[in-house]
Formats: structure tokens, sequence, C-alpha cells
């Protein structure tokens, strides 16, 4: 069965995220960065498809996605050095690496450790902002592949999820920050100049 494929603007967008993060659908979308997939965090079917899908091992945990930076709080613990990074990076290309509160999903969690982005793109300020909710997420690959941001090469790949999101994405990962780390550091990509500018000089000489 073909997944159902709609562009991130159509007018039926947002009703059929909705339906499927009810139902249990897995869901490809469009990030600033590249394709994800993924769908409800808590919902433990859909959870387990995309590992099989992507061959992911069972102790890597997923990122939660959010609409925008106020949603933070509710899953992730922020002191104020990591407010306000959160506060000048994001909406944007990055992950941050947060401690989790009780109320995140266990899907992004791992040793009380979890992965939060707010994607600068319109698929999230819009149809995601609309339905306030979270979707957990990685990228279209399988494990240890490149990602895949080449529509035709997903639907082909992954025809068995449920809904496909069709938008403009770089093709490069997000930037990973652990900020639950002491000093904090760079993960994965290149370090934003604003994390040295928060950080102060002694925690950036350290890295």
């Amino acid at each position: 069965m073909m997944p159902r494929v709609l562009p991130f603007d159509h007018p039926e967008t947002v009703l059929a995220v909705a339906a499927a993060l009810e139902t249990g659908e897995t869901i490809i979308f469009p990030t600033e960065t590249v394709y994800g997939i993924g769908g409800n965090p808590w919902d433990e079917r859909t959870v387990a498809r995309v590992r099989r899908l992507k061959d992911r091992p069972a102790d890597a945990p997923f990122t939660l996605h959010l609409p925008d930076v106020t949603a933070i709080a509710r899953y992730a613990t922020l002191d104020s050095r990591s407010a306000e990074v959160a506060a000048r990076l994001l909406p944007g290309p990055y992950t941050l690496l947060l401690r989790a509160t009780d109320r995140a999903p266990a899907s992004a969690v791992r040793d009380g450790v979890i992965g939060i982005r707010v994607p600068d793109h319109p698929f999230f300020g819009s149809v995601i902002a609309r339905l306030d909710r979270p979707v957990f997420g990685t990228s279209v690959n399988r494990h240890g592949e490149p990602p895949l941001n080449d529509i035709d090469r997903i639907i082909d790949r992954f025809s068995g999820v449920g809904l496909v999101v069709v938008g403009p994405v770089a093709g490069t990962p997000s930037t990973i920050l652990d900020l639950a780390a002491e000093p904090p550091r760079v993960v994965r990509g290149q370090r934003p100049p604003a994390f040295d500018a928060i950080l102060g000089d002694d925690e950036s000489s350290s890295r």
C-alpha cells in the first residue's frame, strides 16, 4: 500500500497529520535540515515500526520535534544558560540535548537526557503549531546510511508509512549541542558562534 502524499501547505495537511498522530500512522515530514520519519511519541506501535523500517537499535532514542521554543519546558529542564541557547538558536537547524522532565516521552529519552528540535520550517510553523503536539522523528534512512532527501526515493524505500508530507529541505543534518554535559559540547556539526558567546571564555576554552 502506497502512502498518502501531501504538500506541507495543502489545505488537507493539518487534518491528515492530526489523524495520523491519533491513529498511530507513521509520518514522513520535512524540516529545514532533512526529512524526518516518526509520529506520535507516545504510540509504542509507531515507535516500534520506525525502528523496524530503519533497522534502528532498540536503545537509540528519537528526537522530539516541537512547534515552538515555549514548548521545550514541558519536556526538558532549562537553566538560565540552556534557556539562552534555545532562545538564540531556535527555531533553527539544531538539536539540543537537555535533561528530561517527567512529561517527556520515553521514546526520546536515554539516561535522563532528551534530544529536542524546533525546526525553522513552515510545516512546523503552521501545521504542527496549529496542532500544538510534539512529533518524534529521525532522519529517513536505514541505520548507518546517509539521509534520503529525494522524495521519490523516500517513497520507494519507505512505502510502508501512512503519510508523506512534502516540503523544501536543505539536505544537511542538524547540529547537535549537548547542554546536559559539563561543560556543554558539540556532538555533531560546527560550533555556532552564539554558543561560545553564551558559555563564556572559560567554558569555550575547555572544549
